[in-house]
């Protein structure tokens, strides 16, 4: 697999309301020997800290959003306007993609997390629960796993 493809694969099928599509790596100009490692490793740790996790994030929906920089595990402001584009075009987040995560966009992700199998409030307060959907989520639509 080539891991610094930069044309999105973008071929998206909807069954019953999830989409799922194949790993984008849109726009990184690099995945980091870590990532690319643990890309596929399944954690469940349900930590917003879960360095797999935003690998996932930042290799598929955040790069098939504009985000272009390293798929290293580590979310920064650039992580957070790819993830807050990518809300905005599933439909949950109508706020700005500045890069400063706030309750709309945690609200956003607890809406994606529900394809992951998250039952809990949208309240914006994301917890274990919350990331664990998320991650799901981002496994199941991004990476088919």
């Amino acid at each position: 697999m080539n891991w610094k493809r930069t044309s999105a694969m973008a071929i998206a099928i909807s069954l019953a309301g999830l989409t799922l599509a194949q790993p984008a790596y849109a726009g990184n100009s690099s995945i980091t020997q870590f990532c690319r490692d643990n890309m596929y490793v399944l954690t469940y740790s349900g930590s917003a800290s879960d360095r797999p996790m935003w690998c996932r994030v930042q290799a598929g929906p955040a790069a098939a959003s504009g985000y272009t920089g390293p798929a290293d595990g580590y979310p920064g402001v650039n992580t957070w306007m790819g993830v807050q584009r990518y809300l905005t075009r599933s439909g949950v987040y109508s706020g700005p993609a500045d890069g400063i995560p706030g309750t709309n966009t945690y609200k956003g992700i607890q809406l994606i997390a529900r394809n992951g199998g998250y039952t809990g409030p949208i309240d914006g307060v994301p917890g274990p629960n919350t990331w664990r959907g998320f991650d799901m989520a981002i496994r199941v639509g991004w990476f088919g796993l």
